[in-house]
């Protein structure tokens, strides 16, 4: 389930407006393998006692930008995002510091690119980033080629890497996923309050 809200409190409001909804599905239909809330640390505080109770890992933001509009009311708009979800483990974190700002910057320049940017939670980095579309992800990976090879040349160490977004976008990333060993997730439902500014 790909979520985001503006603050811990709609966060919470979101998990106690849909409790019965979850008591259902780990009642049987489904597992729990994880769940992780990404936020500033201000806001993740706020979430401490459910992720506490959830076994939630809460990555703080490290660094990053967003082109999102605010919300733009309770008009519900298809889902056309595409996300990238790498995992690393940090190995050097004296050495990591300045790849991640000189991703930053790139991708700051990218016209696809809706959000992006770097959450931590002990020795795990998470790169958070968000693509108007299937093209825009292949510019960025193109664009961030040789920042891929600084990151992985010691700092960190990839642990997983998936591809979320519509089925038709997934298409277009296939070999890309294939060969960087990334898993596929299309979108099966849902909806986005938010568009690119």
């Amino acid at each position: 389930c790909s979520e985001a809200y503006v603050d811990g409190d709609a966060v919470l409001a979101h998990l106690e407006n849909v409790g019965p909804c979850i008591e259902k599905i780990l009642a049987g239909p489904c597992k729990l393998e994880s769940i992780e809330f990404h936020g500033p640390a201000s806001e993740l505080e706020k979430l401490k006692a459910i992720a506490d109770s959830l076994s939630a890992a809460c990555y703080a933001v490290d660094s990053g930008f967003s082109f999102m509009n605010v919300e733009d009311g309770h008009a519900a708009h298809p889902r056309s995002l595409c996300t990238i979800h790498p995992y690393f483990t940090i190995l050097d974190e004296a050495a990591v510091s300045d790849v991640m700002d000189e991703f930053v910057a790139r991708s700051k320049t990218e016209a696809g690119c809706v959000y992006y940017g770097w959450t931590k939670v002990g020795d795990k980095l998470f790169c958070r980033e968000g693509y108007a579309d299937g093209d825009a992800v292949l510019a960025h990976l193109g664009n961030v080629g040789s920042c891929i090879g600084k990151l992985l040349a010691g700092p960190c160490a990839l642990e997983r890497i998936e591809f979320h977004g519509p089925a038709a976008e997934l298409e277009k990333l296939k070999e890309t996923a294939a060969n960087l060993g990334a898993a596929l997730y299309a979108h099966d439902s849902g909806f986005q309050r938010y568009e690119k500014a």
